[in-house]
């Protein structure tokens, strides 16, 4: 009974975390904001890099769904909660050179189709060497972009970094 009573206050303490962390990116939105749709997605995979949650998050509309190997989270919140530090720990540890870059649509809506080369190694030493396929949509609000759908795929799902399941959802 305690022990459950804990994991429920934890679990409302990382929903609370998230929404301050959603509410820091709001905050700086302006400040990390893209004017042109590629720049969204770029400075995306920067702030991965750079570890900078709070960056990657200011790049994302709230309602932005994000397919990575087989996952959905269908929320900024619950890419925050769910997939986030993964990204942020598989750019860390990885280099994603860009091989080709497509751009269309008109008005607000936007689509950016990037191939890269992504090589590295994971946290348990296994080499990666894989072609990433990412998909970003993304929509103008005011002067800036922001991505609202993520769609990520590879060559070799094995080298996919480790991911759980979001409730509710089928991997």
């Amino acid at each position: 009974m305690i022990a459950d009573g804990m994991r429920i206050a934890a679990r409302g303490a990382a929903r609370v975390a998230s929404v301050a962390l959603l509410g820091a990116a709001a905050a700086l939105a302006a400040a990390q904001g893209a004017r042109i749709p590629a720049d969204a997605v770029d400075k995306f995979h920067a702030a991965l890099r750079a570890k900078d949650t709070a960056g990657a998050l200011s790049l994302l509309d709230r309602g932005v769904v994000v397919y990575e190997f087989g996952a959905v989270d269908p929320s900024a919140e619950a890419y925050a909660l769910q997939h986030l530090r993964f990204d942020i720990d598989f750019a860390a540890a990885t280099t994603w050179e860009l091989v080709t870059r497509r751009t269309g649509g008109e008005g607000n809506e936007r689509w950016v189709l990037s191939t890269y080369r992504v090589t590295g190694k994971q946290s348990d030493g296994t080499p990666i060497d894989q072609m990433t396929l990412e998909t970003a949509i993304v929509r103008r609000t005011g002067d800036l972009f922001r991505i609202v759908h993520l769609h990520w795929s590879s060559d070799d799902p094995r080298q996919a970094p480790a991911r759980k399941s979001v409730p509710g959802t089928k991997p």
